[in-house]
């Protein structure tokens, strides 16, 4: 069975259509825009990352509001869709409660239920085809969750692929593997291709492929970004929005020169620089206090990500955190991309929980050949 023809209505600018669950600060939206979609609507209840999305997205129908109150049906009937006139239903859950950094926690995140709602989506709009992405974990800790969805997608008609992706082999600056799922409405839509690879190992098996983007093709352009006293003193201004570097203490500074001539985390660190915690409790994350490295993919972008104590996340040159900027550049965001919100700390909440766009644009093209096809 081919997928169904989407119905012509009047206003149409044929371009194709999606609507965007879960739209946080617009990455998967910028993905479906770059490759040629149209977003008709987005959900997404933060209120800090909704005003990022509508500044970058102000054409699309945004509803600030959780998703369990906002009807499907009344995306259906606002944009007069039918089965199969929207062309494609893509979502990012909330993942937190699937993640590597909760999976020793016994607490069940509430959040973790929201997967069902892009569920009651599907059988509304009926779209033609359906894409999520998720963290891994949805695969084992969530494995309920997911066979659920998986069972009820298939029960309406769509025939599931899904992968688990390294996103350093889509040209994302960055190390950070994700579970895709595309389901096609009575076909298979295939994953995309690798688009880069991997330097060091000894062979490439494609002569197409490209080396992994590292932090030196990000990031390298940025000038040394002022410190947020002197900014906020107004004795010193950012080029760049939100390319600020945090103050942080002189121990701290001291940890992160030793990180970046020894490129390590804190188990390097001599006994003087570490933290009392760390020498009662020896185990735990070590590459917090790290630097990143200038020649490779980046570790994965966290909420914490301007902070060298929530992880790897320190400059490769200078003993500072890298700054939300950076950061947003790592996520492969244009420079140009604007940020909304009420301090450092959500604008890399945002950045950190967002699909990076140039893998967004990949996977959504490979949606748009299947369609045009």
């Amino acid at each position: 069975m081919k997928l169904n023809k989407r119905t012509p209505r009047p206003d149409d600018d044929e371009r194709l259509t999606a609507v965007d669950l879960f739209a946080g600060c617009g990455g998967l939206s910028s993905g479906l825009v770059a490759a040629g979609f149209r977003v008709l609507a987005a959900i997404e209840k933060d209120a800090d990352a909704a005003e990022t999305y509508s500044a970058n997205h102000p054409d699309v129908l945004l509803y600030r509001r959780d998703i369990r109150r906002v009807p499907a049906i009344r995306l259906a009937e606002k944009f007069k869709l039918e089965k199969g006139d929207l062309d494609l239903l893509a979502g990012c859950p909330p993942c937190q409660g699937f993640t590597r950094l909760t999976e020793g926690s016994k607490r069940k995140d509430p959040r973790n239920l929201l997967i069902r709602e892009y569920l009651r989506y599907v059988r509304v709009l009926r779209p033609r085809v359906c894409m999520l992405e998720n963290v891994p974990g949805l695969l084992t800790r969530g494995k309920r969750l997911f066979d659920e969805l998986c069972a009820g997608i298939e029960k309406e008609g769509y025939i599931i692929n899904y992968e688990v992706l390294q996103l350093a082999d889509y040209g994302v600056p960055q190390l950070r593997k994700r579970l895709v799922m595309l389901a096609g409405l009575g076909q298979r839509i295939e994953i995309p291709p690798a688009t880069h690879y991997n330097p060091a190992l000894e062979d490439k098996i494609n002569p197409r492929l490209r080396p992994w983007r590292t932090v030196r093709d990000a990031i390298r352009r940025f000038p040394r970004p002022p410190l947020r006293s002197r900014v906020l003193a107004r004795k010193a201004q950012a080029k760049y929005p939100w390319h600020v570097a945090r103050d942080v203490a002189l121990e701290v500074r001291k940890r992160l020169r030793h990180a970046i001539k020894n490129g390590a985390g804190r188990a390097s660190l001599p006994a003087a620089l570490r933290l009392a915690c760390h020498k009662r409790r020896p185990d735990g994350y070590f590459d917090v206090y790290g630097a990143i490295e200038w020649d490779s993919p980046s570790p994965t972008i966290t909420s914490g990500c301007t902070n060298a104590s929530k992880g790897r996340f320190g400059h490769p040159s200078w003993p500072r955190p890298i700054t939300a900027r950076e950061a947003a550049k790592l996520q492969s965001f244009p420079v140009t991309y604007r940020f909304k919100g009420t301090g450092v700390e959500s604008v890399a909440r945002q950045i950190g929980n967002a699909l990076p766009k140039r893998f967004a644009t990949v996977l959504a093209r490979a949606v748009a050949d299947s369609l045009r096809s």
